[in-house]
């Protein structure tokens, strides 16, 4: 996944290029929060002596099962429902569609092990938001883009509870208290992550530095700008593409199924429906696959 800067900057890019008066692109805020995707479950009582790994799985399951049959569902059912529903739907499908581009690569260059992928993520957001908005994350308070007040809206809750009950039964809670949960403490980390001075990094370097956004002080080409032969992670099919490609690639793809999906809630009709299932498709979130092929990312050379 890349982090939270560049999936903003990814579905607003397409909302922009789609450039359709629909009225839900008005509810801005809950758009960013979709453009998260299942991420906010990984936020789940984050404190490292207050863990649980329950929550995490169901973003983990999001990420790698059912991924085509859960978004189309989410789809279907948004189509009756208020804007601010839609706009956080359409931030969510966002967020799969680059991560099934861009994932393969942060993959195989941050490795596995420990927070290596948060770090390369983290950093990927620093270069990007500074190469295209002249932004530096680190004095940005990251938390203030997703706040959609301090309770997430009910519809949207039931809607997520609802088609994780569906789909994923092995994994989902009794009660739906763990989404309004997910929600606040993402809030909370981001909050807590937040160093524009930078003194966060040095105190509590080993607990936070590679989940903060800070100045990059090496001259790695993170972006893989010089076309740097790299492997899918789970085939090892060489590539020379750069992330700003595999961005474009998303972004064309994304253009096309938020398109569909946007003509889709304007007529749900069956035959559109179709359209939407073979554009989106059955892929895995982590290895940009088809997951009937059921791979699983093994290979690595990491740059962090």
């Amino acid at each position: 996944m890349p982090n939270i800067w560049t999936h903003m900057f990814f579905c607003e890019d397409v909302v922009d290029t789609i450039n359709n008066p629909t009225p839900f692109f008005q509810h801005e805020t809950y758009m960013k929060l979709g453009a998260q995707g299942p991420d906010p479950f990984f936020y789940y009582k984050f404190w490292p002596w207050n863990k649980d790994e329950s929550v995490s799985n169901i973003g983990m399951a999001l990420h790698t099962k059912k991924c085509g049959a859960f978004l189309i569902d989410l789809i279907q059912a948004a189509a009756k429902m208020e804007s601010h529903v839609k706009a956080y739907v359409f931030g969510f499908v966002t967020h799969h569609i680059l991560d099934r581009n861009a994932h393969p690569y942060i993959h195989y260059r941050a490795g596995y092990e420990g927070n290596k992928h948060q770090e390369l993520e983290v950093i990927i957001d620093t270069v990007i938001m500074e190469k295209f908005h002249n932004m530096k994350t680190w004095r940005a308070h990251v938390y203030k883009e997703i706040d959609v007040g301090y309770s997430l809206d009910k519809d949207i809750i039931t809607l997520l509870h609802t088609r994780i009950e569906k789909h994923f039964p092995e994994v989902v809670k009794e009660s739906d208290t763990y989404i309004q949960k997910s929600y606040r403490d993402m809030k909370l980390a981001l909050r807590l992550l937040s160093d524009p001075y930078g003194w966060k990094n040095v105190v509590f370097k080993s607990l936070i530095s590679s989940f903060s956004h800070q100045p990059i002080k090496t001259n790695i080409d993170y972006l893989n700008e010089d076309e740097t032969t790299w492997h899918h992670p789970a085939t090892n099919e060489v590539s020379s593409k750069s992330f700003l490609e595999l961005y474009e690639t998303g972004r064309a793809e994304g253009i096309e199924i938020m398109g569909e999906v946007l003509s889709y809630w304007d007529n749900p009709t069956k035959e559109k429906k179709l359209s939407l299932t073979q554009l989106i498709g059955n892929i895995s979130y982590d290895t940009g696959k088809p997951l009937e092929l059921g791979l699983i990312n093994k290979y690595s050379d990491p740059i962090v």
